[in-house]
């Protein structure tokens, strides 16, 4: 009995292993890469969407002139709770890179609330403020979206 014929069997065996072994450690690679994108597409969405809110909510409440200053203060501190949860997020699955503008910009959110829970009029007297704050929004976006990198889903 020859030995030949067994071991090309085998060689091939450990080739054809290895070829699937291969393949399917790079779709998991893939596969985490798409999952690890859709979260932070996720966060960033829900961060976003919190600051326009209380966003929204501010500018309500800083035009409203018939709240007692205890009630516009619980209302802005109420608008800007929904900011924590995305926030801290944030903190723990974001690289440095859209961190460090995201809490920037968590501050500008913090300074609006403060200046409406004074009673400042944001529209007329804040405006600088609200410039600073939008300014900042469009660096979070640009990092995030650098973040995220090249739409894999463009024309399909």
């Amino acid at each position: 009995m020859t030995w030949l014929p067994l071991f090309a069997a085998l060689v091939g065996a450990v080739i054809a292993l290895g070829t699937a072994l291969l393949v399917e450690r790079r779709r998991e690679r893939r596969e985490d890469r798409i999952e690890r994108r859709r979260t932070k597409q996720d966060l960033y969405g829900r961060f976003l969407a919190a600051h326009a809110h209380t966003r929204a909510q501010l500018r309500i409440l800083a035009d409203t002139s018939d709240l007692s200053d205890g009630e516009r203060a619980n209302r802005a501190r109420a608008a800007y709770a929904g900011c924590y949860a995305p926030r801290y997020e944030l903190e723990v699955l974001a690289p440095e890179s859209v961190l460090a503008p995201a809490l920037v910009f968590d501050q500008r959110a913090k300074a609006l609330r403060d200046l409406v829970i004074e009673g400042t009029r944001i529209q007329a007297q804040g405006e600088d403020q609200m410039r600073e704050y939008l300014d900042s929004l469009k660096i979070v976006r640009t990092a995030m979206r650098a973040d995220l990198g090249p739409n894999e889903n463009k024309g399909r």
